[in-house]
């Protein structure tokens, strides 16, 4: 993760944008906002203030943790995250699940989170 600066040293962060994952015609992951490469960045990322569809997980989460690939080349994070096919997150690892998120388009799709981060969540 980036140092933080400006109003981040105090606490206060912008909502992460969450978009789809792109890619290139060479088939190599871009920025779905900018178009800059981002294959180097896949990984766990941060999402802050999610558009969680879960009310309960929307209450209790102010930041979540997913899968994909992140563009810190903007303001605030461009988050890509991976496709987990349902709340099982088949084709992920052990200890994910997945959870339904609102997108910056407002389309809904699960997304692969670690089980831990929502154990506590009833």
């Amino acid at each position: 993760m980036r140092t933080p600066t400006g109003l981040e040293r105090f606490g206060v962060v912008a909502p992460t944008i969450v978009r789809e994952p792109a890619r290139d015609d060479q088939d190599i992951p871009i920025c779905a906002e900018c178009g800059y490469p981002v294959a180097k960045s896949k990984g766990p990322h941060r999402v802050e203030k999610p558009q969680l569809v879960d009310d309960n997980l929307a209450d209790a989460l102010e930041y979540l943790v997913t899968y994909g690939w992140r563009c810190d080349r903007h303001a605030a994070d461009v988050v890509m995250p991976s496709h987990a096919s349902g709340p099982d997150a088949p084709g992920m690892i052990d200890g994910w699940i997945g959870v339904q998120l609102r997108f910056a388009d407002e389309h809904v799709r699960y997304v692969p989170i670690p089980e831990r981060e929502v154990a506590d969540v009833e």
